[in-house]
């Protein structure tokens, strides 16, 4: 098959769950004899060492990651609130269809419609089939995250009602916010499959797009590179008392600073942390998570890894931190974690919370509370007995192989 791949954001600029997804999915296609090409947009090109070309749109940058072809459309040539809605470029939308259709592909797989609503339309128009998995809430929610401007959990869009009325931003008003969903509603009733990576997903999608079928495949992980990192987390010199590891990047989103306000709480505690994570947006953030790891000698920033160094750290820690704020769809390093053998300590929000609280293989805890993570992590420490009975208790999750298959099969069932 020749399979378009389509999301919001790619390697080398932005290394994140969904684009690891992509980047794995994309990589076992090719293994098993298909043409696979990604399709995705360079937020700041400036900053991406690749040559401009002409096709399929002026500017746009064409390069190769990990043996994988790659175009980037640049965030210029899409519409301005491309960021939040499915706001349509014609001419971009007519000239990605005609490179589509030039380049004969017969499916896409769309693993994200943020700043991609011209490609999809593209797709749409040009007769090209696409399965679309839901990484995360950006079609029901122009927050992402199912939480509201007032910092409350959202149960979903109500046709854009609750969006008017929680999170409304001039000029977006109820109008606005009911096109979105309608929009939304759109993409995904014509898409050939809808994919959740999770339970917890799938029932927030039924619930904001009744009358929807959706189908759930996990993520899944490559317990080859997590084996080959075995051996460099082996040669590591070994950090005194109780070893966690935060992985993800460094936004409010993602709850560094929880994190280390809660170890802030436990001065005389023998225990380290490793923070492996790029840091993204917010200026004022990254500078009070900087503040926060220099007043501690306990914690080291480690910034963006490639994924061996991420495995690599995993295998070295006694504990997984994962402080969410928001909730999770999935959280593929808590995942990856649990094929390590390493426990973890999650946010009750979402997908992993629930993961926790099913196999027992670590503690759910309240995200935005320093005290509770404080007082969970204080209990480790005080009951490290704990750590093996959460071993014990870790599922082996999908192989990378297996959810492979099942999307081969998805993929070759809608394809033209």
């Amino acid at each position: 098959m020749r399979i378009l791949f389509i999301l919001h954001q790619f390697f080398p600029e932005f290394s994140g769950g969904t684009e690891r997804v992509a980047l794995n999915l994309a990589r076992m296609a090719q293994h098993a004899g298909h043409h696979v090409h990604v399709l995705a947009c360079a937020v700041h090109p400036p900053g991406i060492a690749a040559a401009p070309v002409e096709t399929p749109v002026p500017a746009c940058l064409r390069l190769t990651w990990d043996g994988i072809p790659v175009t980037l459309i640049p965030r210029d040539a899409l519409p301005a609130t491309a960021d939040i809605g499915f706001e349509i470029d014609e001419g971009l939308a007519g000239r990605l269809a005609a490179w589509m259709d030039a380049e004969r592909f017969e499916v896409a797989h769309v693993l994200h419609t943020m700043r991609m609503g011209s490609a999809v339309l593209a797709a749409q128009r040009c007769g090209l089939p696409y399965v679309l998995t839901l990484t995360d809430f950006f079609l029901p929610c122009a927050r992402i995250n199912l939480v509201t401007a007032k910092d409350e959990l959202c149960d979903g869009p109500e046709g854009g009602r609750r969006c008017a009325r929680d999170c409304a931003v001039p000029p977006w008003d109820e109008a606005s916010y009911r096109r979105r969903y309608e929009h939304a509603h759109a993409l995904l009733a014509a898409a050939a499959e809808r994919i959740a990576p999770s339970n917890f997903v799938a029932q927030r999608f039924r619930a904001s797009f009744d009358g929807l079928p959706f189908k759930v495949v996990p993520h899944g992980i490559d317990l080859v590179a997590l084996a080959r990192a075995a051996g460099a987390a082996a040669q590591r010199k070994p950090a005194p008392g109780l070893k966690l590891v935060f992985a993800g990047s460094v936004i409010p989103q993602k709850g560094l600073a929880v994190l280390l306000r809660a170890l802030a709480l436990l001065p005389d505690r023998e225990l380290s942390l490793q923070a492996v994570g790029g840091f993204y947006g917010n200026p004022a953030y990254h500078q009070e998570v900087r503040a926060l790891a220099a007043a501690d000698p306990r914690v080291h920033l480690a910034g963006g890894l490639p994924s061996a160094q991420v495995y690599a750290a995993l295998r070295s820690a006694d504990l997984l931190c994962l402080p969410s704020q928001v909730p999770e769809s999935f959280s593929l390093v808590h995942v990856e974690s649990a094929a390590a053998g390493i426990p973890a300590l999650v946010s009750r929000l979402g997908a992993p919370g629930e993961r926790v609280v099913e196999t027992g293989g670590g503690m759910a805890v309240a995200g935005e509370d320093a005290r509770a993570w404080a007082g969970a992590i204080g209990r480790v420490l005080d009951q490290p007995q704990l750590l093996g009975q959460w071993r014990a208790a870790l599922p082996l999750p999908m192989r990378i192989e297996e959810e492979a298959f099942f999307y081969d099969s998805l993929l070759r069932r809608a394809r033209r």
